[in-house]
């Protein structure tokens, strides 16, 4: 039977504070669950330089895209209650993109256009197959977006949900729905529609359905004042100088003012523990000790791979998505998704299902080893954010025995 050894899992926090904490990072800390019992806990560093505050265990951290899996939750439990179908056409909850078009060629200036090959439906905003993109990524529509103000989390624009709808309604997408896997504000529009649907801001949703249930009481999408002392400091990384500098303040915040959109891609702040406790849910089936929060069913289905015919990310993803590294690991409903392990080079386990956010915080949950790990920290632009990631997952399961 395999057990956990205590002992050689040290080796984790050497390889954290010796490699990376604080040339590289000015702090992070790990959590890890193995058998539903707490393992091992570790931090290093300072969650702010300026006033030089040590991480903690209750320390607050921007998530990012590990918002992600939550928002597909939420649509999964609307499935549940009959009120959607991950086969139903967008344009039923969204009538205002009925008429979008694709982008064939031509620049900014003078787009050319055709109508898509099919209408996007619900999976295609779960898998990151709809044709939308992200500002930040390296294309003519992106750049669209970026000059129209569509970046949602934390935007300065601060545009209101119909406000985004109706802009990017106007904005090609970038391939049929269905065609490519792309990284997008696919799940920021999920939320919308959990808006349209339910009636509720996705922040009342997300907090009645998930949030309080799960006892995250740190997971918010703005931070109270009572809680500044516990933020930390975001930072980011300047490659050409080869360091970090400050990119948001704990203390002198956006996130002290309330979205008047909430980002279901990456607007969750949360603790190591809050989210935890999230993938303890996922561990455990979607149950807690107190109640069921969402079907066995309907979880093992979120977290299964959702590419078809064999594919991975590697064969039909756009950019990033179809490096190397991404063989073997395909996509659910809000995650990677291990395929196989092999392929991916790696020694994670088929199933495993992960992500992380944009500030280099990660989690992964492996059912048949039963271990679920959050690493946390505030860096963006990290050059070595896959690297690292994957160490944390060597160094992991050498403790393994």
């Amino acid at each position: 039977m395999t057990k956990f050894s205590k002992q050689k899992i040290n080796k984790l926090g050497d390889h954290l504070h010796n490699l990376y904490v604080p040339e590289r990072l000015p702090g992070c800390s790990v959590l890890i669950n193995y058998n539903n019992e707490e393992v091992y806990y570790y931090e290093t560093g300072l969650s702010d330089l300026k006033r030089k505050k040590n991480i903690n265990r209750d320390s607050i951290f921007r998530i990012y895209s590990m918002t992600k899996p939550l928002t597909s939750m939420g649509i999964m439990l609307l499935l549940e209650e009959g009120k959607i179908k991950i086969e139903d056409e967008v344009e039923k909850y969204i009538p205002e993109w009925k008429d979008l078009s694709v982008y064939q060629s031509g620049s900014i200036e003078n787009l050319i256009t055709e109508p898509p090959k099919r209408k996007m439906i619900i999976h295609d905003l779960l898998t990151h197959r709809s044709g939308l993109t992200y500002h930040f990524n390296e294309s003519a529509i992106a750049q669209l977006y970026l000059d129209k103000g569509v970046t949602i989390a934390r935007s300065p624009e601060k545009l209101s949900p119909d406000e985004y709808i109706k802009i990017i309604s106007d904005i090609p997408l970038e391939f049929s729905p269905g065609e490519y896997f792309n990284y997008s504000i696919s799940t920021d529009i999920l939320g919308f529609i959990i808006e349209r649907i339910s009636g509720m801001t996705l922040e009342e949703y997300l907090s009645e359905k998930i949030i309080v249930p799960l006892g995250m009481n740190d997971t918010t999408f703005h931070i109270d004042k009572s809680k500044l002392d516990r933020f930390s400091s975001c930072y980011i990384y300047d490659e050409i100088a080869d360091k970090y500098i400050l990119q948001d303040d704990s203390i002198e915040t956006s996130y002290l003012e309330k979205p008047r959109s909430f980002s279901g891609g990456g607007g969750l702040l949360s603790t190591i523990d809050d989210y935890m406790k999230f993938c303890n849910l996922i561990q455990n089936n979607g149950s807690t000790d107190k109640e069921n929060i969402i079907g066995s069913r309907t979880l093992d289905y979120m977290i299964s791979n959702q590419l078809n015919h064999g594919e991975d990310l590697h064969q039909i993803g756009k950019g990033r998505w179809g490096k190397e590294e991404f063989k073997g690991v395909g996509f659910s409903l809000g995650g990677s998704v291990v395929i196989d392990p092999v392929e991916n080079m790696s020694i994670r386990s088929k199933g495993e299902f992960a992500w992380g956010g944009a500030a280099s915080t990660a989690f992964w949950i492996d059912k048949k080893e039963n271990i679920s790990v959050v690493f946390m920290t505030q860096m963006l632009s990290f050059p070595y954010s896959d690297s690292l990631r994957k160490e944390l997952r060597t160094l992991v399961y050498q403790a393994l025995i």
